[in-house]
Parts: structure tokens; C-alpha cells; sequence
């Protein structure tokens, strides 16, 4: 599993870098969501964002590979090397925006289907639905790592965060 890790260092110009890319569907976590449970899942199904301390805010867009493909996403956070926290559920909508031709468009919906009591601010979606390039943004409140899980996958997905 390799995690991407997102610096001020690493941000400096402040452009959208891989945070990771998600091939395989995985079963969200449940009452063991330790940090030794997550290294030992599928590493496709998977994408570990490493967060420097300090970062105020990320932002985060989705490629998929089609226009309608729905991908559902728990995402948690970890302050530490501790144990994760589930913070929110997303669902992302492929749109009609190309990325790369003839390999992936931009996600153009955002939609926070569930979110938790741990997490100190509201998460943001920003969608317009218009084939735009929606966003989820977050504000960091200090954890040191964030964890996407596709749980539903309609097909690859391509993660891309930027430090706000």
C-alpha cells in the first residue's frame, strides 16, 4: 500500500496531485478500524492520504471512467498512527468533462450521503451537476492521515487532492 503525502513542501504552487487511484471495490471497515487492519487490506481498494501538519484544508476531485458511473466512498481520519475514524460517506457521479481522452472524465457531483458526530466542521460538496468538476473539500483539524474506501465502484477512480 502506498500512501500519498501531501506537504506544504509538496503544495507549494498549490496544483492537484494523485492521492490516489481505486480499482477494486472494499467492504467498509467496521469495529476493528486500527491502522494494522487498514495496511492489510487490498491495496486497490484503498487510497491513504498522508497530511502534513499545519495543513488548514484539502480539496479533492474524482475521475471516473464514464458519464453516470456512481462510486461510493467512506472516507475516515486518523490523527497519529492510532486507529481510524469514519468522518463521512460520499457518492461521486461521473460526468462529461474529459480528463484524459478516450480514458476518464470528471466527477461533476458530489453528494455527502452520511456524515458522523466526530468530525468538528461540516464537510463540503461542491457540485453543480452541470458536467463541471465537482469537489469534496474538509478542513483538516490536524489528523495525519485521511482513507478512502470505494464501496461501491462502478469503475476506477482516480483521486486528486490539493492542500487549500
Amino acid at each position: 500500500m502506498g500512501s500519498k503525502i501531501f506537504t506544504e513542501e509538496t503544495q507549494t504552487q498549490r496544483e492537484w496531485s494523485n492521492a490516489g487511484v481505486l480499482t477494486t471495490a472494499q467492504v467498509a471497515l467496521t469495529t476493528d478500524k486500527s491502522k494494522d487492519t487498514v495496511e492489510a487490506l487490498t491495496s486497490t481498494g484503498i487510497a491513504v492520504v498522508e497530511i502534513s501538519s499545519g495543513a488548514p484544508a484539502m480539496s479533492f476531485r474524482f475521475r471516473t471512467g464514464a458519464n453516470a458511473d456512481s462510486n461510493v466512498l467512506n472516507v475516515y481520519a486518523m490523527r497519529g498512527d492510532d486507529h481510524y475514524a469514519l468522518i463521512g460517506t460520499i457518492t461521486v457521479t461521473g460526468g462529461t468533462q474529459v480528463a484524459v481522452s478516450g480514458t476518464s472524465v470528471f466527477c461533476d457531483t458530489v453528494a455527502i450521503t452520511a456524515s458522523t458526530e466526530v468530525w468538528p466542521t461540516p464537510l463540503a460538496a461542491i457540485s453543480q451537476t452541470n458536467n463541471s468538476i465537482a469537489e469534496f473539500a474538509l478542513n483538516m483539524h490536524g489528523v495525519s492521515k485521511l482513507l478512502f474506501i470505494a464501496t461501491t465502484l462502478a469503475s476506477s477512480m482516480l483521486i486528486e487532492g490539493v492542500i487549500l
